[in-house]
């Protein structure tokens, strides 16, 4: 999530220039005023001006579905395998690391994401950093 952050920038000569930046946090914020002003002595934020929402992924996804209910014994089942793969989704890895990263960005935890997923929590622990 972006925000747009309004900055004060002195340069040391009293005449302070106030200018506006669009990043992540507030030190992402600075970092980026000092590096597009490069003789500034400080940078001040002063205040958030707009809070940027991330935009909906390309994706959708994958659906809750519920395995047929067999009549028999789940081991002895008479479901074709065919039927079966109907119900699994499969997403490529690309796919499931947009999913990571916008869950992330909704708020949810790291074991959510993998459990909402069917992920290994390790593997969405490396890949959101």
């Amino acid at each position: 999530m972006e925000k747009t952050y309004s900055i004060l920038i002195q340069f040391g000569d009293g005449n302070p220039v106030a200018s506006t930046i669009r990043a992540k946090d507030g030190i992402d914020a600075q970092d980026q005023a000092l590096a597009l002003n490069p003789g500034a002595r400080s940078i001040r934020i002063t205040g958030v001006l707009e809070v940027h929402k991330p935009k909906p992924p390309k994706f959708k996804l994958p659906p809750q579905v519920k395995l047929p209910t067999p009549e028999v014994h789940p081991l002895f089942t008479d479901v074709p395998h065919q039927e079966l793969s109907n119900y699994v989704y499969q997403a490529s890895q690309e796919e499931k690391l947009e999913m990571c990263q916008y869950l992330r960005d909704q708020g949810l935890s790291k074991r959510a994401i993998a459990k909402q997923l069917g992920m290994a929590p390790t593997t969405v622990r490396r890949w959101i950093k």
